[in-house]
């Protein structure tokens, strides 16, 4: 994903909502600079899914109404001023669901339930200020204070999570909760791809403004078909804000191999000759040494 094109794109249109929403931020619903509750991202959402998409829509009361409920085992996210990137791990899974109100509600009070314990809605280890994207949910504020009209709560919780009554529970105006529709429910339950790096290919230097060709490999060593994801992390200190991302996402069938590559835009990297770091976040992890020469200052 390009954070550049996504500055340029989405900046006019999300900034009056967003303002909005972080100006009239509750005390409840005070989050760090990741997204959290005391949460979650550029141009790359997932897609739909079959395998664990729902569109079910779910009643609600007070003028709040939860829909839209996703269960995925890894996400791409989106934010602002960031670079965004991938979420997964070997033990965790995210529930997404849209938030429809007719006044602002809280974010505390809602809750993700499921056989006897409850998760506060937030995505931990995200990159970027605010996120405005993740698992196929875009264009309003993930986990952050919600607003009136549409927001999106993420929950991070368990993989796998065996338990028949799952829901989205909002303590407010009443009481309202919203169970996760039965393929969602089995979607917790299932297990989830594993993958491990078998080569990551980085040149060892590069002229700045030069693309930079990077190549990985890696292996579904579990039983079950999967989606790989990752995100390449490139520094870009030209430009005020997070490195820069670039998600890479395969289709990997259980104990299978895949190989993916990239080129990498090195045009903003640095204005001095020096080492940096490239990072591969998601599924798998690494780091890379890489020497930039003939760098410099903006024009």
């Amino acid at each position: 994903m390009n954070r550049r094109t996504v500055l340029a794109t989405t900046g006019v249109a999300l900034g009056a909502a967003l303002a909005g929403c972080l100006g009239d931020a509750d005390p409840d619903d005070a989050t760090d600079n990741t997204g959290n509750p005391a949460d979650d991202t550029a141009a790359t959402t997932d897609g739909p899914d079959t395998t664990d998409h729902t569109d079910t829509t779910t009643g609600g009361s007070g003028g709040v109404a939860v829909e839209d409920i996703v269960v995925r085992k890894a996400v791409t996210y989106t934010s602002i001023m960031g670079s965004g990137g991938v979420l997964a791990g070997p033990d965790r899974q995210y529930v997404v669901a849209t938030v429809r109100a007719e006044e602002k509600p809280s974010l505390s009070g809602f809750s993700f339930e499921a056989d006897g314990e409850t998760w506060g809605p937030g995505l931990p280890d995200t990159r970027g200020a605010i996120n405005y994207a993740v698992a196929g949910h875009e264009g309003g504020p993930v986990s952050r204070s919600l607003g009136n009209g549409t927001s999106y709560l993420a929950f991070t919780v368990p993989s796998p999570l065996s338990a028949s009554d799952a829901r989205i529970r909002y303590r407010g105006d009443g009481g309202t909760e919203w169970p996760l529709p039965e393929a969602a429910t089995d979607r917790l339950a299932a297990a989830a791809p594993q993958f491990e790096l078998d080569d990551l290919t980085v040149p060892d230097a590069v002229s700045q403004g030069d693309p930079l060709s990077v190549s990985l490999t890696v292996t579904n060593t579990a039983d079950v078909d999967g989606r790989f994801l990752a995100a390449v992390y490139w520094p870009t200190k030209l430009i005020a804000d997070d490195d820069e991302s670039h998600v890479v996402e395969r289709e990997v069938d259980a104990g299978e191999t895949a190989s993916e590559s990239i080129e990498i835009d090195t045009g903003h990297t640095t204005d001095e000759a020096e080492p940096v770091t490239l990072s591969v976040r998601g599924h798998v992890a690494a780091d890379r040494a890489v020497q930039v020469r003939d760098a410099s200052g903006p024009a």
